[in-house]
């Protein structure tokens, strides 16, 4: 088992997919990913509404009380918030939730957060939201801390199993000054990820640095690709020309199209191939970031439950030994 490797699931399913479905799904996937090795899995937190047929919406607004209970349905396997949305909820509230997790399960709770995205309509800049952000984040390091009072006793060494989600440069800052660990996510392009690990570096961050990205792995490239055949239409018609996507086409980082289920893969950093492709692609990601860690999403809507099991199994057995990460500072 490698410490450095773990699952990251959003907890998207599919419209028409029922809650219960979804949830029991991923149970029984983290209880796969246990089974073969893997040391730890995220679940994304999501408050957005349904969509339409043919999309897919998360299904876990309170992720909290979802890994309370993985906690108890598992042994071993570390669980995370990825990522706790501070926006909203209080500063206190996310504390006493967090303390709690980790009085249950000592060692085994890691605690993902981000500010949210700043959606269209909304009354503060995103600027201004990060602002709050940081406000918020240096409340919980206080009562985690012992300097504000709360319900439970102080708990200073939790502080460092907090990870950050950060991309502007005062948040970076904020972090690495604060001795936090920086998280980067699954849907940005790689070399604009890069700067934020060298800017969080370059202001003193001593932290771990923990990636995610999707990977799908198959015998062969052709049963890859036809596996992952309806998730990436699904996957590319959700982010493809929008958000980070649009932003890296927009600045010459990616081209324009993508006329091939191959080529939205590559621009969506799906890496989807034998275990010889998708480790040369998540090699290659590491170095290029200087990630630390690593979370591999091997789920997406379109994808059946049996090639995702088959994929994780892979995964590990001849994906894992073949990474190659950093070396970690001594602390």
């Amino acid at each position: 088992m490698s410490t450095r490797v773990g699952i990251f699931n959003q907890m998207w399913a599919e419209v028409g997919v029922t809650d219960r479905a979804a949830i029991t799904t991923a149970l029984d996937d983290i209880r796969h990913a246990e089974a073969h090795g893997f040391a730890s899995v995220w679940i994304g937190e999501h408050h957005l509404p349904p969509g339409l047929p043919g999309t897919f919406h998360g299904r876990v607004p309170a992720a909290e009380v979802f890994l309370g209970y993985v906690l108890g349905a598992t042994t071993r396997i570390a669980v995370g918030t990825g990522v706790k949305i501070l926006s909203t909820n209080s500063a206190r509230r996310s504390v006493e939730e967090m303390a709690m997790l980790h009085l249950l399960a000592p060692g085994r709770v890691e605690f993902g957060l981000g500010q949210g995205p700043t959606l269209p309509g909304a009354s503060e800049t995103r600027a201004e939201k990060a602002a709050r952000y940081r406000a918020l984040l240096a409340e919980i390091l206080g009562t985690l801390k012992g300097d504000i009072g709360f319900s439970l006793s102080p708990c200073p060494a939790l502080v460092e199993k907090i990870w950050v989600a950060a991309r502007d440069e005062p948040t970076l800052t904020f972090a690495a000054a604060h001795d936090l660990n920086l998280v980067i996510g699954q849907a940005e392009i790689g070399v604009r990820q890069a700067a934020f690990v060298r800017a969080y570096r370059a202001a003193g961050g001593h932290g771990q640095v923990r990636g995610v990205r999707v990977a799908f792995v198959a015998e062969s490239r052709a049963e890859a690709a036809a596996e992952c055949a309806t998730a990436t239409a699904i996957y590319f018609a959700a982010l493809g020309h929008k958000g980070y996507h649009a932003q890296a086409v927009a600045d010459g980082l990616l081209p324009p199209t993508a006329p091939t289920p191959a080529e939205q893969r590559r621009q969506l950093d799906v890496f989807a191939g034998t275990p010889e492709d998708v480790a040369a692609a998540l090699n290659a990601h590491i170095a290029e970031t200087g990630i630390d860690r690593l979370d591999i999403m091997p789920q997406l809507p379109g994808m059946t439950t049996a090639a995702v099991r088959r994929s994780m199994t892979l995964f590990e057995a001849e994906v894992r030994p073949r990474l190659r990460f950093p070396a970690l500072a001594e602390t």
